[in-house]
């Protein structure tokens, strides 16, 4: 039915910007400079336009719906948390425009500051525990030995500890500049046991930030949007992966690029491009390894 494919693209279109302002905009306004900071590294929903160039399969959009709720005590507390069911979503383009098995990545994570001088520079310890399912039960594998992709029940639970501090690195006074690293780690807890040797269960992550903003803007507005952003992501996989080398960058190392631009017109959405290559995300993928070039609609975490 060709009407399913416009009914979905225009319930995430009209989801984005509700997410990204889920929280008052008048406390945001008045809360300290980490629950801000937190706000701004939070993932951000986003839709792309098709599958992009490169050797994924033909799409009609890949979409993360990703809003969160903001748990604290008050306005200026130490510690925080964050609390989301976030989704992703592939509708591919064939018959019928099908959304084949998502994953569902529900998660919590629980902030702790540990900058307690009155500064513009925060640092933060976070825990994230997190689950992820495509809510299938079929056989993990088909007749012929092959991973069955379409129905396969594929299941993990992880913890992710990391650290995050933000720093003026550049000269001009109107950018922000974050960085975040933790590690992944996948517990032997009701995950499917068929992923053992082929997917990773150590993870590192960094992240590398920069956000340009308005020529009058200041690092205590984190409230307001930047006019462009700027976003490096890198990830190691360790651990056993069909038989990868330890030290194999082309099997175990994922970089994503991505560039936003927020135009006079949009205010709460950003136009994206992004360069992603490495394992695939998306659960019962996880064992091919992609290269993709793709654009599309981003919210901005900030409200």
């Amino acid at each position: 039915m060709k009407n399913t494919a416009f009914v979905y693209i225009l319930l995430i279109l009209n989801t984005i910007p509700v997410i990204a302002n889920a929280q008052d905009s008048s406390l945001v306004k008045n809360e300290g400079l980490f629950f801000q900071t937190i706000r701004a590294n939070h993932d951000e929903s986003y839709i792309t336009f098709s599958q992009g160039i490169g050797n994924m399969e033909d799409l009609v959009f890949e979409g993360l719906v990703a809003p969160y709720f903001l748990l604290r005590t008050s306005e200026n507390a130490k510690w925080g948390a964050t609390l989301s069911p976030m989704i992703l979503i592939r509708m591919f383009a064939e018959p019928s425009f099908p959304v084949r098995t998502p994953s569902y990545m529900p998660h919590v994570t629980f902030y702790h500051q540990i900058s307690y001088k009155e500064t513009q520079n925060i640092k933060y310890v976070f825990v994230t525990i997190a689950h992820h399912s495509n809510g299938q039960e079929e056989p993990f594998y088909l007749e012929d030995g092959s991973i069955n992709t379409f129905s396969g029940d594929f299941s993990t639970n992880y913890v992710q500890i990391g650290a995050f501090f933000n720093r003026r690195l550049l000269s001009m006074n109107n950018t922000g500049e974050y960085f975040q690293t933790s590690i992944e780690i996948h517990p032997n807890i009701d995950r499917s046991v068929e992923l053992n040797g082929r997917y990773s269960f150590l993870k590192w992550h960094t992240s590398f930030r920069v956000f340009r903003f308005p020529s009058d803007w200041k690092l205590s507005k984190l409230n307001q949007n930047p006019k462009v952003q700027t976003t490096l992501k890198t990830t190691w996989l360790f651990g056993e992966m069909d038989n990868a080398k330890n030290f194999d960058a082309k099997e175990r190392l994922n970089i994503s690029a991505t560039i936003n631009y927020r135009p006079e017109v949009l205010k709460d959405v950003s136009l994206f491009a992004n360069f992603y290559s490495g394992k695939d995300y998306y659960n019962m993928q996880f064992d091919r390894r992609i290269q993709v070039f793709r654009i599309g609609l981003q919210a901005y975490a900030f409200k």
